[in-house]
């Protein structure tokens, strides 16, 4: 994990809008696995805050959607997470799940696409 730092409060938002686009995609596999009956492994995207990463990670629908409720929550692999803006709340031997905080957090949970469904 990188050494804790401050980030600037666009440089923030920023992270947390390319986060959540990669949730909004993992949003639609995962609708595309439950269709087909996936629910014990797919692969969605690394959610890091990297526009660049393309890794991928394989988990269980009840592990998505255990992610899901909180939307500040997002899965990354391991050192892929971005200490500035984001604390390690879970860790498995195929992912850790970050919380994010501060302006992240907040545009992270006004871009969640569960929370606009209602």
């Amino acid at each position: 994990m990188a050494a804790h730092r401050e980030v600037p409060r666009e440089k923030a938002r920023q992270i947390a809008q390319s986060q959540a686009l990669f949730r909004e995609v993992n949003e639609r596999i995962n609708e595309i696995a439950g269709n087909f009956g996936l629910a014990e492994g797919f692969s969605i995207f690394c959610e890091c805050g990297s526009s660049e990463c393309q890794d991928r990670i394989e988990l269980t629908q009840t592990e998505y959607e255990r992610l899901r409720r909180m939307p500040t929550h997002f899965a990354v692999l391991r050192g892929h997470d971005l200490p500035a803006v984001e604390t390690v709340v879970h860790e498995n031997d195929r992912f850790v799940t970050v919380e994010k905080f501060g302006d992240s957090g907040v545009t992270a949970t006004t871009l969640d696409p569960r929370g606009r469904r209602t």
